[in-house]
């Protein structure tokens, strides 16, 4: 017979050795979650940071320290109207600014040159890069199905598959494919043209397997890339440099002047004035005497004989 025997069980065992491991690391499972994540939003692997990690150590640390740090009244009504805009605008305006502009232009065009999580909004698009622009309208030589994938892509970024190949010079090579105007049905008809080794779809996906690196489309899709990202730089620039500056200047000379104005309406109070009577005591009696300013002296001498 074994004294204690149910305390080799599995059930023991494994209860014991939870036990160890909560005792040993306590509290120390929530912890390291949280490390995780919060090193998973400043992506310390390639030594960046996200736009919501940006925004929430400037705030934090830049502004806030700026706040505390405060002399007076006008310092801090300019970290509200100047720190915290700058802020705004630099970790998450100019990305929404860009990318709205982007938005536009690949709606316009029909060329897409903005990337977006959620098709047709203009919210969550942001803008290419110029290495993206590249890959996807040109160099495709030794691309695999390079045709149905340019078309997925257009459709995919909210751009006009027509339009595009109306950019390249290949319409009548896509109208002999399709003469749909709709992006889906036009790739339903070129995936159906492939899959029966229909000749008019050889011919066209050749013609995009071997575009030259100074076609239309990639002209403009970086012409307008980089008009955007300058364009982004400029408003940027002039709103910090400029315009949020001058305002807070005009804010403070304003509100400097309105204290000047109203201390000088304000009215002066009145000086004392004498109510040119001397008391006097102590000499043949005691009374009081009406005195002009001017002979005042002189008739106090005259009144003590």
């Amino acid at each position: 017979m074994k004294i204690n025997n149910h305390l080799n069980t599995p059930l023991y065992n494994n209860y014991n050795n939870k036990q160890k491991n909560s005792s040993a690391n306590p509290g120390f499972g929530d912890l390291r979650s949280v490390g995780n994540k919060i090193l998973k939003e400043c992506n310390c692997d390639n030594g960046s940071l996200s736009r919501y990690a940006f925004l929430f150590i400037s705030f934090v640390f830049l502004v806030g320290s700026r706040f505390i740090e405060s002399r007076n009244n006008d310092e801090r009504r300019e970290v509200l109207t100047r720190d915290i805009p700058a802020v705004a605008l630099s970790g998450g305006g100019v990305p929404i600014m860009t990318g709205a502009a982007a938005y536009a232009i690949t709606k316009k065009s029909g060329i897409p040159i903005s990337t977006s999580k959620k098709k047709d909004s203009v919210w969550h698009a942001s803008l290419s890069s110029q290495k993206q622009v590249k890959d996807w309208y040109s160099e495709l030589k030794n691309a695999d199905n390079p045709l149905i994938n340019m078309m997925n892509m257009i459709e995919r970024h909210g751009g006009d598959i027509r339009k595009v190949m109306n950019k390249f010079g290949f319409k009548n090579e896509l109208d002999s494919i399709s003469t749909a105007t709709n992006n889906k049905d036009i790739i339903t008809a070129a995936e159906t043209a492939k899959q029966n080794g229909a000749e008019s779809f050889k011919i066209l996906e050749n013609l995009i397997r071997n575009v030259p690196d100074d076609n239309k489309v990639l002209k403009f899709a970086k012409n307008a890339q980089a008009g955007v990202k300058v364009g982004g730089i400029a408003v940027t620039a002039a709103l910090l440099g400029f315009f949020l500056p001058r305002l807070n200047i005009l804010i403070t000379n304003k509100k400097h002047e309105k204290k000047g104005t109203d201390s000088a309406a304000a009215p002066k109070p009145p000086l004392p004035q004498s109510d040119n009577k001397i008391s006097v005591s102590g000499i043949k009696g005691s009374g009081t005497l009406s005195l002009h300013n001017s002979s005042a002296i002189q008739t106090f001498k005259s009144f003590l004989g």
